[in-house]
């Protein structure tokens, strides 16, 4: 069986870096995420179990593997990577220069239980409909994801750590509504998986561990997102509970980064954020009496020397 966290350690890994833009309370975060799911060449033709399919000598490539949370959250160690919170998955559709509705089903069947060869050329011919893929724009959706979520923290402490949550298959109409408004989506944010299941519906995506903030001031910094998931100010930039206190997928050991420096900032797509309103009070507007006309002024005059003749 294909060991995707070697593939990894081995480098024989394909992604690249986009950006999406975050908004909230004059806060502006930038954050790194796959491009797309993350790919491998040269891959067989393969069940939805990963073993190869028998008569079939084909090879593959640009296929996007699946991976179990446990096996997401390894990579994430070695890529110095987070694994996507729901508004995170949300915001990568949202922003998608490349969209089109998620593969739901392949040959009358779920893309759970489907050959893994089938669902990526499905996924291929949904791309090529669009024109291609030039490398400069995010693509969305190609999957569900493993993620983060504070509903975790509390699973966890009921079933140990197996529990997981996976989110996703997003499409322009769907089952229902995702976290974020305007979102539809065929998997809500799901909990019946432990963090040993995989399928291949459930690809590789994550984010970089650091991300550029820019403050109401204008001033930059580069910051953690864990620092940014931990301060009430900020959270709401990448979780839509506010602060994130579930930040890894547990019970599984933290591995070494095999790479040191951050990904390089890709051009980000021009997104118009939300904008709060704010309330402007109500200014009176001064009232100006007309001038009265000039035919007037006589019979103001006349019923006036009329008032004073009556008294006499």
């Amino acid at each position: 069986m294909i060991d995707v966290v070697q593939l990894v350690r081995e480098n024989r890994d394909n992604f690249e870096w986009a950006e999406v833009k975050s908004v909230h309370n004059g806060y502006t975060l930038y954050i790194q995420v796959f491009r797309d799911a993350m790919k491998f060449d040269g891959i067989p033709a393969l069940t939805w179990g990963l073993k190869p399919v028998v008569g079939d000598n084909r090879l593959f490539h640009g296929v996007r593997l699946p991976a179990s949370a446990h096996q997401l959250q390894k990579i994430a160690d070695l890529l110095n990577c987070m694994l996507l919170t729901p508004k995170i998955i949300d915001m990568i559709w949202l922003q998608a220069g490349l969209k089109f509705d998620a593969v739901v089903n392949v040959k009358g069947k779920i893309v759970a239980i489907s050959h893994i060869h089938d669902i990526h050329q499905a996924i291929e011919r949904q791309i090529e409909k669009l024109g291609g893929d030039d490398g400069s724009k995010l693509i969305a959706c190609v999957g569900k994801y493993w993620c983060l979520t504070n509903e975790l923290r509390s699973l966890s402490k009921l079933h140990g750590d197996e529990a997981a949550c996976n989110y996703g298959w997003c499409a322009k109409h769907a089952s229902g509504p995702g976290i974020t408004p305007g979102v539809q989506c065929w998997q809500r944010p799901g909990f019946r998986h432990n963090k040993l299941h995989w399928d291949p519906s459930q690809t590789i995506r994550l984010m970089h561990h650091t991300a550029r903030l820019i403050h109401p001031d204008g001033t930059e910094q580069e910051v953690d997102l864990h620092d940014i998931a931990a301060d009430p100010a900020l959270a709401f930039l990448i979780h839509h509970q506010g602060p994130l206190k579930y930040l890894r997928q547990k019970g599984v050991e933290k591995l070494d980064p095999i790479v040191s420096e951050p990904p390089i900032s890709v051009p980000t797509p021009e997104v118009t954020p939300e904008v709060t309103p704010e309330v402007t009070p109500e200014v009176p507007v001064p009232v100006t009496p007309p001038e009265p006309e000039s035919k007037n002024v006589w019979q103001v005059i006349l019923a006036f020397l009329m008032s004073i003749l009556r008294r006499k």
